[in-house]
């Protein structure tokens, strides 16, 4: 139900006649008042209830009917705000109601809207020109308590005084329908991020290659796995010429020797992150010709030996660096206090005794006797029999 813009205080007005014997005047219904306007002096208002004066007879040249009742009124301003360009557009809800009827009937107000418009502008206006458009809400509460308090005048009693800013209805509806749109839209793709992160955790990158595959064939994920590849081979060459270049002074020659070796086989290498666990076809031509880089022997040979893949009876070799001396596992190593020498100044081991028959008594052992297994030296060489005596005649 549409909200009354506006109402007309005065329901009646008739001239009377001078002699009103046959139809004396009478007190109005409730909510009524009479407002008798004599032919000088101030109008006379009478009440529901109120004896009239003079009813046939009198010098009363016209009668008002004036509504007294409460009237709910609507009322739309605009209101400009702080910068003259925009407006606050309003709505004003409030009621009204005749206290006066003999001022309503001598100000001619037939308009309640109209008479109220003019002040409740003039009020508004005052605090709306502080606020900027933006400041929406914060100029609604001032406007609601600045009219809070307003009751209106002698003539007219307000109360219930509201004040509404609007918008317009198609640009609510037309942001509503963005906002929507930017919910959803954030919402899938939150949906859509969750999944690639998801999918990274499970697959790595080999489900990113898959997803570049499927969306852009396998032309594009070829490429970027190429690209990929490219710019890792890159990164090692680069470690690779600042271990090479810029040595360590206070590294030992076979520290050095043991870093380059590392960053080598990190070169050479395919075991990267992008495309899997292939050897690079470098490294093993490079492997396979290069004397002294023995690799662990395949399944064929390990079979053939009659040893499984996992039996630890021959430990995996690896290749020989420089200056480094190979013994084989059930060798001895040379005292800690002697250096290490180049494997081709090694001395052939001395012929070990073979065991007595058990029939003949074994001899006594001498102290320098080759019965045990003689140590070399790599400095003094093998000791000679006889206990080691110079002379060779078994004494000094």
């Amino acid at each position: 139900m549409d909200d009354p813009l506006t109402y007309d205080p005065v329901l009646d007005s008739q001239a009377l006649p001078r002699m009103r014997l046959l139809s004396p005047l009478r007190p109005p219904q409730p909510g009524r008042a009479l407002v008798l306007v004599p032919d000088s002096g101030p109008a006379l208002t009478v009440r529901p209830g109120e004896d009239i004066r003079d009813a046939r007879f009198g010098a009363y040249q016209s009668m008002f009917t004036v509504d007294t009742t409460e009237h709910r009124l609507v009322l739309s301003i605009d209101l400009l705000s702080r910068d003259a360009t925009f407006a606050f557009r309003s709505r004003v809800e409030l009621i009204a109601r005749v206290i006066d009827p003999a001022e309503v009937v001598a100000r001619g107000i037939r308009d309640m809207s109209g008479a109220l418009y003019g002040h409740m502008k003039r009020m508004l206006r005052k605090v709306s020109r502080d606020y900027d458009i933006a400041e929406f809400h914060d100029a609604e509460e001032a406007l609601n308590a600045t009219v809070r308090d307003f009751t209106g005048d002698s003539a007219i009693r307000l109360r219930n005084i509201h004040v509404e800013l609007l918008v317009d209805e198609e640009e609510v509806a037309t942001s509503g329908r963005e906002f929507r749109d930017v919910v959803r839209e954030t919402r899938l793709n939150g949906m859509r991020r969750k999944r690639h992160v998801d999918m990274l955790r499970e697959d790595g990158y080999e489900g990113l290659i898959a997803e570049i595959m499927d969306r852009e064939g396998p032309r594009a994920a070829l490429e970027w796995v190429e690209k990929g590849r490219a710019e890792e081979r890159e990164a090692r060459l680069h470690a690779m010429r600042m271990v090479l270049e810029r040595g360590d002074g206070h590294r030992e020659p076979f520290e050095q020797a043991e870093l380059e070796r590392a960053v080598i086989d990190e070169v050479l290498g395919g075991d990267g992150s992008l495309g899997g666990g292939r050897r690079g076809r470098l490294r093993g031509s490079l492997t396979a010709g290069t004397p002294g880089t023995a690799r662990p022997e395949g399944p064929t040979d390990r079979k053939a030996d009659g040893r499984g893949e996992d039996d630890p009876a021959e430990p995996e070799r690896r290749g020989a660096l420089r200056g480094e001396v190979l013994r084989k596992p059930g060798d001895e190593g040379p005292p800690e206090d002697e250096p290490v020498t180049e494997p081709s100044s090694r001395r052939p081991e001395a012929p070990r005794t073979p065991k007595a028959r058990p029939s003949a008594a074994a001899p006594d052992p001498g102290p320098g006797s080759g019965g045990s297994e003689r140590r070399v030296s790599r400095v003094r060489g093998v000791r000679p029999p006889g206990g080691g005596k110079r002379d060779g005649g078994g004494g000094r």
